[in-house]
């Protein structure tokens, strides 16, 4: 008797054990096709961006002059057509030497969202509208208002084009395309006002100058080479890319005010693929921007 009660406990004991084991390999299969899955890359990248820009603001003009600039992300929206949240980064004087002049520049950006399927942002996606677009703003501090034209009393009386897309050529020169692996001899910028106001209000306040334009830049779209950073927070392409960094025709709209107070120049900007991405996303987003200080 003992020996057939000791086998009918050995034998609940190893179908306990199985069960268990079951159960245990099948969550850390559901796991890792969860962890491993594209539509959860995501996840990461705005981990990790959330650090990386709280990290960069606290070198940038927000805080040194104390400007509370806030601009929604995707999730104000429900269709998600862009990154969560917008980031902070902070290049500093390498601006100013880039175009010979003695500023400083923040960059606050957000970009296409991730696609669920390719696992990566539609950044690279040719076939979007959201293809090689952006939004945010630019901060420049200098002693002389940046991005300005002056009259003869040092009054603004209007915007400088070439100042204004030449911080927009840095941002997709310097910052974007080459670290993508786009060669300078190679990169093409070209920037055509098509329509500018002024006093014009926006973002809660008034008096801001508008531009808009269009623009024929290298687009986003190439093969994975080696490993760079900036895939860390735009992930690693994975859409057709016959032609790499093929020139593309763009749409931007910038508005731009001078904050005396701050000696700082301050540009909202879209830059994107299509008319209707462009004018959605200033309806939305930028639109609901908000600057104190």
């Amino acid at each position: 008797m003992c020996l057939k009660e000791n086998l009918k406990e050995l034998c609940a004991l190893l179908d306990k054990k199985s069960k268990a084991l079951l159960i245990f390999t099948a969550s850390l299969l559901i796991f890792t096709l969860f962890a491993t899955a594209p539509f959860t890359r995501v996840l990461y990248s705005t981990a990790i961006m959330s650090v990386y820009s709280g990290i960069c603001e606290k070198e940038s003009l927000l805080v040194s002059e104390e400007i509370d600039l806030h601009i929604p992300g995707g999730l104000r929206t429900l269709k998600s057509d862009w990154f969560p949240i917008v980031m902070t980064f902070h290049p500093g004087e390498s601006f100013g030497r880039s175009v010979g002049k003695d500023c400083s520049l923040t960059i606050l950006y957000n970009f296409p969202a991730f696609s669920p399927v390719k696992g990566c942002s539609r950044l690279y996606d040719t076939e979007s509208p959201y293809y090689s677009s952006f939004y945010g703003a630019y901060l420049v501090k200098s002693d002389r208002p940046y991005g300005f034209v002056l009259n003869e009393n040092g009054e603004i009386t209007g915007v400088h084009e070439e100042d204004t897309a030449a911080v927009a050529k840095y941002d997709y020169k310097t910052l974007v395309l080459a670290d993508f692996g786009l060669s300078y001899e190679d990169f093409v910028f070209e920037f055509k006002a098509t329509d500018k106001q002024e006093g014009v209000s926006y973002a809660g306040s008034e008096n801001w100058y508008r531009i808009d334009a269009e623009m024929t830049v290298n687009g986003c779209a190439h093969q994975k080479g080696a490993f760079v950073q900036s895939y860390l927070q735009y992930g690693v392409p994975s859409f057709e890319a016959d032609e790499p960094f093929k020139p593309v025709k763009m749409y931007g709209r910038m508005y731009g005010r001078y904050l005396e107070e701050k000696k700082t120049s301050i540009f909202f900007y879209i830059i994107a693929a299509s008319k209707e991405v462009l004018e959605e996303c200033d309806e939305k987003l930028l639109s609901k921007s908000s600057v104190d200080y």
